[in-house]
C-alpha cells in the first residue's frame, strides 16, 4: 500500500472513529432531554454555518432545516415508493389546526393548534406575526419574502391578527401556491418569546442567536452546534405529533466523498449523502446498503447568454440541442443515475410530456447552423463550477466539447474554481455559456417557470424574455391542480421546446445511502430525509 493510500485510509478511519463516538453520545440519556430513544448518525458533504431559515446554503440547508422547522402547513405524507411530487392541493395542517379561504381567496384565515416550543412557550398568533415580519424585513437574501411574492401575498400588509389563536394572511393576487409556500422551511414559525430575549437594538430579529440556536415548534431542536462541522439534534419533547422513535441525530461534515463512502460501506453511519455516481454504482452492487431516491426536480442545463452572439439566434440554440447526445452523457457522466431530458419539465412533476421530445440529430444540427450562416461552426466558451452543478460537471463539459465538435462548434472549457466568481460572472453577463442546475425551492411547475424562465426571474440569468412564457406561467400559477392546469403546462412546455431558451441536458436524481436497518423513508417534496419517520432497528 502506497503512502497516499495509507494517509487516505487513516483520514477515513479517523472520520469513522469520530462519527462512532458521536453515535454513542447521541443516545446518551444524561445529555438528551428527549430520553433514550434511537440515535441516527449522518455523514454529509457539509454542515450549515447558520441554523437560521433566512440563511439559505443550498442542499445542506435543505437536508437539515426541514427537521427543525415548525411550519403552519405541510405536504401530506406521501406513500412509500411515490413516483411523482405532491401538488398544491395535497396540503394538510401542521402548526395550524385549520384554515379557510374567503370566496375571493384573498384572505387565508388560520386557527392555530395548541402547541408548545422546546422552551415550553405556547404557540400564539404573535409568534406567527413576529416570524412573518422577520421574513418581510430580512437582512439577508429574502427567500421567504420572494416566496410570498410568488404566492401573491400582500407583502406590504401580509398578516392581520385577530386573537391569540386566529389570524389572517392577506393575499393581493391569489394563486395555486398561495398556501403551499407555507410548507417550506423558509417559512419557519419561531418562538418569539424566546427569540426576543436574545434580540438587541442592532439585531431586533435575533439573527445572531438564531444562527446557532433553535427556537421553533418543530420535531427537533439543536443540542449542540459547531458551525460548518457538526450539529446534534434531539427531539422536541413538546412536538404536538408526539415523540419520534429517533430521538437523537448527529450530522457530521465529511467533505471527502471517499471518506463518506468508507463510512457507508463499513456501516459506521446510518445515512450518507452526496456520493459521486461511480460510488453510487459500487454501493448499489455491494448489497451492504440501500439506495433511496428523493423526488427532486432538478434539471442540469447548458445555459446560453442570449445577449451574446450567436446565441441570440434560436437556430443556433436548437443546433446545440440537436448535437447533444443526452443518453451518452447519462450513461457516462451520471452512471445511469439520471434520465435524459426530453423537454423542460422534469419527470418528477408527473406533468404531460411535450409533443416533440428533445432528440439527438447531427444532420439537423448542421442544417440549422448552415441556415444561421455558420456552416463551418463557431468557437464557443463553456464555463462550469463543480460547487454549482456537482463533481460530474467537468466530465459533462468534456463530453459536450466532444459532441459539439462533430457539428463544427469548437468548445473551449472554462473551469471557474470559485463558486462566488462563477455566480458573479453569470450575473454580470461575462460568460458565453455555462452549466447550471435548475432546482426549484417550491416543487411546482409554476414556481419553476417563474424563477428560471419568466422575464426578470430570479435565476433567469440568460436574459430570456418571452410574452408567451410569461403569460402561460402566470396562468399556471393562477390555476388550481387538475386537467386545465396540466394542459397549460404542456402548452408552455411545447412552446419552450420550439423556442429553446436554454438546452436541457439531464433530469437529475438525488440519492441517499441508508444502512439496511434504517427504515421508514418516504420522499417529501422538499427533497430531504424526514428524521421523524425513521426507525433504526
Amino acid at each position: 500500500m502506497g503512502i497516499r493510500s495509507v494517509r487516505l485510509r487513516a483520514v477515513a478511519l479517523l472520520a469513522v472513529a469520530s462519527l462512532t463516538l458521536a453515535a454513542c453520545s447521541g443516545n446518551d440519556a444524561e445529555e438528551s432531554d428527549a430520553g433514550t430513544g434511537q440515535a441516527l448518525t449522518i455523514a454529509a458533504p457539509g454542515v450549515v454555518s447558520s441554523l437560521d431559515s433566512e440563511r439559505y446554503q443550498g442542499f445542506i440547508s435543505i437536508d437539515l432545516l426541514p427537521n427543525t422547522a415548525g411550519t403552519l402547513v405541510r405536504f401530506k405524507k406521501p406513500e412509500a415508493g411515490a413516483t411523482t411530487l405532491q401538488t398544491p392541493d395535497q396540503i394538510e395542517p401542521e402548526l395550524a389546526e385549520s384554515w379557510k379561504l374567503s370566496e375571493d381567496r384573498k384572505q387565508m384565515s388560520f386557527t392555530l393548534r395548541e402547541a408548545k416550543s422546546q422552551f415550553d412557550n405556547p404557540l400564539t398568533s404573535d409568534d406567527v406575526k413576529w416570524s412573518v415580519d422577520r421574513m418581510v424585513n430580512s437582512t439577508g437574501v429574502p427567500i421567504a419574502k420572494i416566496l410570498m411574492g410568488i404566492g401573491g401575498w400582500d407583502t406590504a400588509n401580509p398578516i392581520t391578527v385577530t386573537d391569540a389563536r386566529n389570524f389572517t394572511i392577506n393575499v393581493a393576487k391569489p394563486n395555486a401556491v398561495s398556501v403551499s409556500i407555507l410548507s417550506t422551511f423558509f417559512m419557519t414559525i419561531y418562538d418569539s418569546v424566546e427569540a426576543k430575549k436574545h434580540a438587541t437594538a442592532d439585531d431586533p430579529y435575533a439573527y445572531k442567536w438564531l444562527a446557532e440556536n433553535t427556537a421553533t415548534f418543530g420535531p427537533y431542536q439543536v443540542r449542540s452546534f459547531d458551525p460548518g462541522k457538526e450539529v446534534r439534534l434531539t427531539a422536541n419533547k413538546n412536538y404536538f405529533r408526539g415523540m419520534p422513535k429517533v430521538t437523537d441525530v448527529v450530522v457530521r461534515a465529511v467533505a471527502d466523498t471517499s471518506n463518506r463512502l468508507q463510512l457507508a460501506q463499513s456501516g459506521q453511519v446510518d445515512i450518507a449523502s452526496a456520493m459521486t455516481f461511480d460510488q453510487l454504482s459500487s454501493l448499489e452492487k455491494s448489497g451492504d446498503v440501500r439506495l433511496e431516491r428523493v423526488l427532486y426536480p432538478n434539471i442540469d442545463v447548458l445555459v446560453p447568454n442570449l445577449k451574446a452572439k450567436p446565441f441570440d439566434d434560436k437556430r443556433v440554440r436548437e443546433a446545440i440541442s440537436y448535437a447533444v447526445d443526452r443518453k451518452a452523457i447519462v450513461d457516462s457522466a451520471y452512471q445511469g443515475f439520471a434520465t435524459p431530458s426530453a423537454d423542460y419539465i422534469h419527470d418528477d412533476f408527473g406533468a404531460p410530456a411535450a409533443g416533440q421530445s428533445l432528440t439527438h440529430n447531427i444532420d439537423r444540427a448542421k442544417q440549422l447552423l448552415a441556415e444561421a450562416g455558420l456552416p463551418n461552426g463557431f468557437p464557443m466558451e463553456l464555463a462550469y463550477n463543480a460547487a454549482n452543478v456537482g463533481a460530474h460537471s467537468e466530465q459533462v463539459a468534456v463530453l459536450l466539447r466532444s459532441q459539439l465538435a462533430k457539428v463544427g462548434i469548437d468548445v473551449k472549457l472554462n473551469n471557474v474554481a470559485s463558486g462566488a466568481d462563477f455566480d458573479t460572472a453569470k450575473r454580470e453577463g461575462k460568460l458565453q455559456t455555462w452549466l447550471a442546475t435548475s432546482t426549484p425551492l417550491v416543487p411546482d411547475p409554476a414556481y419553476y417557470l417563474q424563477v428560471f424562465y419568466s422575464t426578470g426571474g430570479l435565476t433567469n440569468l440568460q436574459n430570456y424574455s418571452s410574452p408567451t412564457v410569461d403569460g402561460l406561467s402566470r396562468q399556471i400559477l393562477e390555476t388550481q391542480p387538475g386537467a386545465e392546469r396540466e394542459a397549460l403546462v404542456k402548452q408552455v412546455n411545447d412552446f419552450m421546446v420550439s423556442d429553446m431558451p436554454a438546452v436541457p441536458l439531464v433530469d437529475g436524481q438525488k440519492y441517499y445511502i441508508f444502512k439496511k436497518n434504517v427504515t421508514g423513508f418516504v420522499s417529501y417534496s422538499q427533497g430531504h430525509v424526514n428524521y421523524y419517520d425513521i426507525t433504526v432497528s
